[in-house]
């Protein structure tokens, strides 16, 4: 990805320098996914953290065999068989996987930013993935490493000049050696590769690393790696996989939406739920195989009850040989299923875990644990179309567009945000601005609110849809309505853009004074939020104690933070993934000049000796 970021991917009938009279897709600068709020309380209150790498890797090493699907976690690598976190554990990226998860290497660091955000050209080494310390002393024949590398998947094409590449390190001069290399390329299937390791690399700390050279200004330049196993007694030819595994994301068993209120829900029980998912699995082996699969919802996050369990037992489809079936299995369809959430009436937030799993009837099958997946099904306070994951970004250019986003309530409630995910290109746009607008129709066009005061794109780094509250909550009839912005810039935005779902008839631009629907499949990462009025920086469970009514001002900043409370207290600031950044002393009164924290969301936790209460700080410069 070398030229200018911004003319990755144009969907456009007229000349290419046409932008203002059409809508716009651009590959995403950072935040590779959004959060994923299947997996949040359903009150958007507490977010899903990095899980902490251990990076004091020089322990006792391993022994073999070494093996990661990347099946067992999401987001970050496994910090018990990896030593680094830039790369990117995702279902969402790669086209027919082997198995469920990839590893995904882009021009993002860690953090979900560009390595190089100034520089739109700037090229270079981005992600490593290397191994923690292996043990090789005692092979008994030869060693190989093999896995699958995929360019492109569903995001941005590697250039010719961009590549992935494995390296062994080497002990006797602290080297790391390459042993295998690929150049850029557009999709295609994945592909396996077998490296031989060779004695002199037979030592007690053996390690491997992946990396990849890319645009570093950009989630550009995609590879996926799958399947990455390392073991002795093997030889060239060991290319047989004895496997069967799910592949594909279990999200959403709505028809329309990926979630929704819970009391808006309980209106039309069953008129909301989905007639089937879409299982996938995949065969690795050379032998067709019957596949027993069954899905299970329970109640309560997962610790209450059983509520479904389908189908019955001793129902099988057939996978023939390296291929990939995709079956719809009935959710509420009737004569087959008649499956609903139950109703409850004096519930305001639901969650529900949903298993899907399969056996092959006591067949053999090498890695069982990618055999399962689970997922959530979230009722909270907002509506969505999109999975979470934003493959690129959507925009519309020219001064005083309008972008909107088509819901339909059944219930009458009250409309107090907007979620949204903007994402930074190559350019920040943090200065530029936009006024919240909601309409009742768009031809004729009807504003039924606008919003008095400016908002600007507030960008995180940990992967979090930030709500933008409406002047004052705005009651709202059962109907259909358009909830969006008219931007003041000339720029581009860039809301997220979901590629893995597609609600584009319910997107519409208006560049030119003439409303018309998206031009490109996806799904728009805006979320309406109804009910309770949310916290002006992001919805965030206060809980009653002695410091709850501490004032912090200005939220967002720039530089200098406020504090005062009614007892002294201790200030633990930590990133968003839990790591200390900096302490200070008990105070009452304080001033503490934050210009040294990137742009992002940060806790900040207040503590005395009888309570502590944390709270979410933005930086935006």
């Amino acid at each position: 990805m070398k030229n200018n970021i911004l003319y990755i991917i144009i969907f456009i009938l007229t000349p290419f320098f046409v932008f203002s009279q059409k809508d716009t897709l651009l590959e995403l600068g950072v935040n590779k996914k959004i959060i994923n709020e299947r997996f949040k309380e359903a009150n958007n209150e507490v977010s899903l953290l990095r899980k902490k790498n251990n990076s004091s890797s020089y322990k006792k090493a391993s022994s073999l065999p070494f093996f990661d699907d990347f099946s067992q976690q999401e987001y970050y690598p496994d910090a018990s068989k990896w030593m680094d976190n830039a790369v990117y554990i995702n279902s969402n990226y790669a086209v027919n996987p082997i198995s469920y998860g990839v590893a995904t290497f882009d021009g993002l660091d860690s953090t979900g930013y560009p390595y190089n955000f100034i520089n739109s050209t700037a090229q270079g080494v981005a992600d490593y993935l290397t191994s923690k310390p292996i043990d090789l002393t005692t092979p008994t024949d030869s060693v190989y490493l093999s896995f699958f590398y995929q360019p492109q998947g569903i995001g941005n094409k590697p250039e010719t000049s961009d590549s992935l590449k494995v390296e062994f390190f080497r002990l006797s001069d602290s080297t790391w050696v390459r042993k295998w290399a690929a150049g850029g390329s557009a999709l295609q299937p994945f592909k396996q590769v077998m490296i031989a390791v060779d004695t002199s690399f037979h030592k007690a700390n053996f390690q491997f690393r992946f990396k990849n050279y890319a645009t570093l200004s950009g989630n550009v330049d995609h590879w996926n790696v799958d399947y990455v196993y390392l073991n002795d007694n093997r030889n060239y030819l060991d290319t047989t996989i004895n496997d069967v595994a799910l592949t594909g994301n279990f999200y959403n068993f709505l028809n329309e939406y990926t979630r929704m209120p819970w009391q808006h829900y309980i209106i039309d029980t069953i008129g909301f739920m989905a007639s089937a998912i879409d299982v996938a699995y995949r065969n690795n082996t050379s032998s067709p195989f019957g596949v027993f699969y069954r899905y299970n919802v329970i109640s309560d996050n997962g610790s209450g009850s059983l509520i479904e369990d389908y189908p019955p037992p001793g129902s099988n489809k057939n996978v023939f040989p390296y291929s990939t079936l995709i079956e719809p299995q009935a959710v509420y369809d009737l004569g087959t299923n008649d499956f609903s959430f139950p109703f409850d009436a004096a519930a305001t937030s639901k969650v529900f875990q949903v298993k899907n799993y399969f056996n092959l009837g006591g067949l053999p099958d090498d890695h069982q644990e990618n055999d399962t997946v689970v997922s959530y099904q979230v009722f909270g306070n907002d509506y969505a179309y999109d999975d979470g994951s934003a493959e690129v970004g959507y925009g519309v250019q020219g001064i005083g567009s309008k972008l909107a986003h088509q819901f339909s309530i059944k219930k009458s409630d009250t409309l107090t945000s907007l979620k949204m995910y903007f994402s930074p290109i190559t350019n920040n746009m943090s200065a530029k601005t936009f006024k919240l607008t909601i309409w009742s129709n768009l031809s004729p066009e009807t504003v039924i609110y606008q919003q008095n005061a400016y908002y600007s794109p507030i960008y995180s780094n940990t992967n979090e849809f930030l709500e933008y509250l409406l002047d004052a909550p705005l009651y709202l009839p059962a109907g259909t309505y358009y909830v969006g912005y008219e931007k003041i810039s000339e720029d581009f935005l860039n809301l997220g853009w979901d590629l893995n779902t597609n609600n584009s008839n319910k997107v519409f631009f208006n560049a030119v004074g003439i409303w018309q629907n998206a031009t490109v499949n996806g799904s728009l990462m805006v979320r309406p939020v109804f009910g309770a009025y949310p916290d002006p920086v992001i919805s965030i469970k206060e809980h009653n104690n002695y410091l709850n009514d501490i004032n912090i001002y200005p939220n967002p900043t720039s530089s200098n933070l406020y504090f005062k409370a009614n007892t002294p207290y201790t200030i633990d600031i930590t990133d968003m993934y839990g790591k200390l950044i900096e302490s200070y002393t008990e105070s009452t009164n304080k001033i503490i000049d934050v210009s040294f924290l990137k742009n992002g969301i940060y806790l900040f936790k207040f503590s005395n000796n009888k309570s502590s209460i944390t709270k979410k700080i933005i930086i935006s410069k």
